[in-house]
């Protein structure tokens, strides 16, 4: 993930539990780290699990850019105040650099 303009908030996560057919979790902050153009980002494989936020008292506008590696069908969503998780479906324009079809892309 990087930040051409501006700076942003990156806070990675823990998950303590989750239970997707229950559509509950448990997070803990783990780490929170700020994302400017000069310092990137890269989500940790092993705990993937973050927000990226622009919080008020920086009182800027700022572009971020995320690229993934490879096409993902689904990712797990998060609310840590409300205590829950959920899958959703991911849609593509491209994949691997040529026009998708897949319905709904």
């Amino acid at each position: 993930m990087a930040v051409p303009i501006g700076r942003l908030l990156v806070e990675n996560f823990h998950v303590v539990s989750q239970n997707l057919d229950q559509g509950t979790c448990k997070l803990e902050t783990a780490t929170t780290v700020e994302m400017n153009p000069r310092q990137p980002c890269a989500v940790d494989p092993l705990e993937p699990v973050h927000r990226v936020y622009n919080p008020r008292e920086f009182n800027q506008k700022a572009v971020s850019l995320h690229v993934y590696s490879r096409p993902f069908d689904t990712c797990v969503v998060y609310s840590q105040e409300q205590g829950t998780c959920g899958v959703i479906k991911l849609h593509y324009q491209t994949e691997y650099g040529k026009p998708s079809l897949r319905p709904g892309s």
